[in-house]
């Protein structure tokens, strides 16, 4: 069996494998661990949706009363909200698509008891429909009982939102509540309701409800496996490396010494 030659160890471009080697481990050993920290993030993430989307739905003001109006204490919370819509005031957001349902995404603000402006998900309705006010699923007159799940909007385009034609909000690409509150008369809450069941039903038809999004883990722990294998890896080349060179070296020295004489 070869021998290993240990002054292989103290050549510097053997120790600058080394030393590289150990920072790419720790390097790959600290991204593993950082996407398993994110793994549990969203275990528990998903958990806290979960509860609140099992809960039993309650009262918009009895929330409120609890939780405050924290915007992240409320997304998720099924809620029962009373009101009157503004049809007149509705507007639309085109070409949208939740779980492979297309279609065209209705919102229609509601005017609660204290004056303020809650916007409301109505859901989706076929592409080409015409409106605002959506012909076909016009809202009732007079007070209206929802449930359905809070939310708080989604995220701005990066670009930015146009400004509305007229400064008369009509059509908008995200349900960015912080820019229809900019264009809208009245106190717009930092919070919307994406409806699930209204009393009493529209004189109309209703629009589809936006599903709930399915709740995932996400890739996070292949890419820790592929973190924790690169470090394998590179344990393993570095060590085959210093090895062969190691062997090698004794096998040359060895060959080298004269044969004794007997």
């Amino acid at each position: 069996m070869a021998s290993f030659d240990t002054a292989t160890l103290r050549k510097p471009r053997w120790i600058l494998l080394i030393l590289v080697g150990l920072v790419l481990v720790v390097a790959f050993v600290r991204l593993g661990l950082w996407q398993l920290s994110r793994l549990e993030e969203r275990q528990t993430y998903n958990a806290t949706v979960t509860a609140r989307i099992d809960s039993e739905a309650r009262s918009f003001e009895g929330l409120i009363g609890q939780f405050g109006s924290d915007p992240d204490a409320l997304v998720d919370r099924k809620a029962v909200v009373t009101g009157r819509y503004i049809n007149a005031d509705e507007f639309i957001s085109v070409g949208r698509n939740y779980d492979g349902l297309t279609g065209t995404l209705v919102m229609t603000p509601l005017e609660l008891d204290d004056g303020s402006i809650m916007i409301v998900v109505r859901g989706l309705v076929p592409v080409g429909t015409p409106g605002p006010p959506t012909a076909g699923y016009e809202t009732p007159s007079g007070e209206v009982t929802l449930t359905g799940r809070l939310d708080d909007g989604e995220e701005p385009l990066r670009i930015g939102e146009p400004p509305p034609e007229d400064g008369v909000l009509r059509q908008i690409s995200r349900v960015d509540l912080a820019y229809i509150n900019t264009w809208y008369e009245g106190e717009v809450l930092p919070i919307n309701l994406i409806l699930e069941t209204q009393a009493p039903s529209n004189d109309g038809g209703s629009p589809i409800p936006v599903p709930q999004s399915e709740l995932t883990e996400g890739s996070h722990l292949g890419y820790a496996v592929q973190w924790f294998a690169f470090a394998i890896i590179v344990v393993v080349g570095v060590i085959a490396l210093v090895w062969r060179a190691g062997t090698d070296r004794s096998s040359d020295e060895t060959s080298q010494e004269p044969e004794r004489l007997d």
